[in-house]
């Protein structure tokens, strides 16, 4: 049963929203017609050295907004998506072979990544991603229904070689091997209420209330079980985050970043004791400069374990240096899972460019290095580097 503060949140937000705008009713003498805003994505990827050769997406997404006399903004949003990714690792979680004669093991709260004798294999999925309403008045923004947390909203890091096959954070991800990510969405596409201040000196704060996180999402899927390998539930999920977007006026750098922190409730019917609190911070930043720019990101979670070692960590490093009409990005990363017993040490190299502004075209090389945590007992034999070209193309209207 959801939380009662979930209501009471829901109706004190929308009212926060609106309050300020309400002595602005003078400067808005007729309200506006309802506008519409259409979008679609495309990406195809191929690895021709990586597990699964071929993967792509594709996204629409749906806008419709009315301003009131008042000037405040109302309106809906929702946003659908299919995916073809790789089997095993769709929604990023998953589950890597058992030690030799060790049984199935549960994934990290936040991670979704265990240890398990067998995985899921999935094609095609299809997805409502996005299904929100929106206040938008001079106290900020509030939103109501299926949409990220605000954390992953405020979420900032490095530039990105690939947009959406990345070394971290990745929503598809040819090798199944990546094991990074800082872009601290805990709760997926759940419903959820949030609230964002205005902006005042590039300065942004924000919270979100999640009553369950039930909703499988295409990027992140806290509901995903596995064969033998079940998840915990995670509820009563609060986040909370700040962003910084501001240009330097004598130098004109363009400086961001985000921190968050979350902390949610597990639930997990099979061993009450093995799930507990699961928190969870984040750190991002970017500076872009003339002929450069720069940015990383970092991420640490308890993962909600109570028993035993099960910390979760990542980061990414990354710089991206223009090039006539193209751009040369190197990124680093890496991640570390105790509770399943993985640890990962990537980087990439390559080139992006954009022809007109719809396309995106980025190749580059890459290396990524999975394997098992040395905890004194028996290895599984796979695991090991997973290395070749990517290439990405990314379409967009």
């Amino acid at each position: 049963m959801p939380d009662p503060r979930f209501f009471l949140l829901a109706l004190a937000l929308p009212a926060a929203a609106l309050a300020p705008a309400a002595s602005a009713q003078d400067v808005w003498d007729d309200p506006g017609g309802v506008e519409t805003e259409v979008s679609f994505e495309g990406a195809l990827v191929v690895a021709p050295d990586a597990d699964e050769m071929v993967l792509g997406l594709a996204r629409g997404r749906l806008a419709l907004n009315y301003v009131l006399m008042n000037g405040a903004e109302i309106g809906v949003v929702g946003g659908l998506e299919a995916q073809y990714d790789h089997p095993a690792r769709a929604g990023f979680s998953g589950v890597f072979p058992p030690a030799a004669g060790a049984g199935a093991a549960s994934g990290g709260a936040f991670s979704g990544l265990g240890r398990g004798a067998a995985s899921e294999d999935r094609d095609l999925r299809l997805s409502l991603e996005t299904a929100y309403i929106y206040i938008d008045g001079g106290y900020g923004e509030a939103r109501l229904g299926a949409d990220d947390g605000i954390a992953a909203r405020f979420f900032e890091g490095g530039p990105a070689l690939f947009a959406h096959a990345g070394l971290v954070n990745p929503a598809l991800d040819p090798s199944g091997q990546v094991i990074a990510r800082t872009d601290h969405d805990l709760t997926g596409p759940a419903m959820k209420i949030s609230y964002a201040s205005p902006r005042i000196l590039g300065l942004r704060a924000g919270l979100s209330y999640t009553p369950e996180a039930d909703r499988r999402g295409l990027d992140r899927d806290p509901a995903r079980d596995f064969p033998g390998a079940a998840r915990p539930e995670i509820e009563d999920a609060f986040e909370i985050a700040l962003n910084l977007s501001r240009r330097l006026p004598q130098s004109g750098v363009r400086l961001r970043a985000g921190v968050a922190y979350s902390q949610a409730e597990t639930r997990f019917l099979p061993d009450p004791t093995l799930y507990g609190t699961v928190e969870t911070w984040s750190a991002g930043a970017s500076a872009e400069f003339s002929k450069v720019r720069i940015g990383g990101s970092y991420l640490s979670s308890n993962n909600g374990v109570a028993r035993g070692p099960g910390d979760y960590s990542a980061w990414s490093v990354a710089a991206a240096i223009p090039l006539g009409k193209l751009e040369a990005v190197a990124e680093v990363a890496g991640a570390e899972d105790e509770f399943a017993g993985l640890a990962s040490d990537s980087w990439q190299l390559g080139l992006v460019w954009k022809p007109i502004d719809d396309w995106r075209l980025a190749a580059g090389w890459r290396n990524v290095d999975t394997d098992f945590l040395d905890t004194g007992g028996p290895r599984p034999s796979s695991g090991g580097s997973r290395k070749g070209i990517v290439i990405e193309i990314t379409r967009s209207l």
